[in-house]
């Protein structure tokens, strides 16, 4: 820009020079024609030196000049200020993320199974001991069916039924010679009545049967002697009875009437 108008103020320089030298040149000559020509008709020059007035000319281009001076910067053309973007829509805030539910809370853990007991080893069978033969289901039901039909046809206190080792010990019988028996005692030791049934297998054994109830009712009265003298008293009273290859052994009140159960059973 500074080295162009430079030369603009050159060729301006040297214009104006030139348009000076021709207006001289066009005075001298308008001059002369004054001086030949008596007729004041030259308005022309007067016409032309606006025209060729090399002050006009200089003046406009000084004008013009200033505007391409070097010194004046020329103003930066407004850049066009960009566009302005489109402001991006608001980004949708994240929804919140649901707060995740309580896990359940963990059931309890399983038991641990118990540990299965090992095998313990199959203990040896303990041989039974050898037991004197008993009466057959048969007969046994036979005695005991006798005793029932006695307690159902007379009453009598609270009874519980004998055992083998009862018969062993309260009477001394051996359980070889019966092929059935059934006998009933006090469940309370304030009492003395008593129903033995026995049926033995041979009746040569019914004496030693007999023999063995006759002990059994004197231990009977000798407990209840200085005890309970009414029980003592019925101890006294025992009933032996043979019917076939029964034999019954009672304490009673009511020996009589059990006595009569007995032998109505016993037939049967």
């Amino acid at each position: 820009m500074k080295k162009r108008a430079i030369i603009l103020l050159l060729a301006t320089m040297i214009m104006g020079g030139v348009l000076s030298a021709c207006g001289g040149n066009n005075n001298n000559s308008s001059s002369n024609n004054t001086a030949a020509s008596p007729t004041p008709s030259a308005t022309a020059p007067a016409e032309e030196s606006p025209s060729v007035s090399p002050d006009p000319q200089p003046s406009e281009e000084a004008s013009e000049t200033p505007a391409e001076s070097p010194s004046a910067s020329p103003e930066p053309a407004a850049s066009a200020s960009p566009a302005p973007s489109k402001t991006p829509a608001p980004t949708k805030e994240p929804s919140a993320t649901k707060e995740p539910s309580a896990s359940a809370k963990p059931s309890e853990p399983a038991k641990k199974p118990a540990p299965t007991a090992k095998p313990s080893a199959t203990p040896k069978p303990t041989p039974k001991p050898t037991v004197k033969p008993s009466p057959s289901p048969s007969a046994e039901a036979a005695a005991s069916g006798i005793v029932d039909a006695m307690l159902k046809a007379v009453e009598q206190p609270a009874l519980i039924a004998m055992t083998a080792d009862d018969v062993k010990n309260m009477y001394g019988i051996d359980a070889s010679t019966l092929a059935d028996y059934s006998g009933r005692m006090p469940l309370m030791n304030v009492k003395t009545n008593e129903i033995a049934v026995f049926k033995v297998k041979k009746e040569k054994d019914i004496d030693a049967v007999k023999k063995g109830m006759v002990s059994r009712a004197e231990a009977v009265q000798k407990q209840f002697e200085s005890y309970l003298q009414d029980q003592y008293e019925n101890a006294k009273n025992y009933k032996i009875v043979v019917e076939g290859n029964y034999v019954l052994f009672v304490i009673s009140e009511s020996a009589d009437d059990l006595v009569k159960a007995f032998k109505a059973a016993a037939k049967k």
